[in-house]
């Protein structure tokens, strides 16, 4: 048995939200061929215990509101075929209803660090004046 905190601690939900993660990546870069979805990284999946719903969080990084707005169209679009695609790979006994939204944490944080570099710069600036 593993230690706490140890490899054996994951629930069966974030092993199979991780793999969930993996496959949408992959199905939206290969079998995915709606011109809605751009460019698309899939930044993690939230599983409940019964694996009966999943969120999956995107992020559109670089793209504008209106282009956000039509690839969580596209997403919904393509999502009973991503739902049965992972039904299938996943071999469970109930088919997960996927909900996708935007992850916006990425440009959330692009930003703070863009207000940290702007603020040394100011502070260097005072230094040197």
């Amino acid at each position: 048995m593993a230690a706490a905190g140890g490899p054996m601690d994951f629930k069966r939900s974030d092993r199979v939200a991780d793999r969930v993660r993996s496959d949408i990546s992959e199905l939206l870069l290969k079998k995915v061929n709606d011109p809605r979805i751009g460019f698309v990284s899939v930044t993690r999946v939230k599983a409940s215990d019964d694996l009966r719903n999943m969120t999956v969080y995107v992020s559109a990084y670089g793209a504008d509101a209106t282009a956000k707005k039509r690839t969580l169209q596209g997403l919904k679009s393509a999502t009973p075929f991503l739902q049965r695609e992972i039904f299938r790979s996943l071999e469970i006994k109930v088919c997960p209803e996927l909900l996708f939204k935007l992850d916006e944490s990425l440009e959330k944080g692009q930003e703070v660090l863009q207000h940290i570099k702007e603020a040394m710069a100011s502070d260097k600036k005072e230094v040197q004046s």
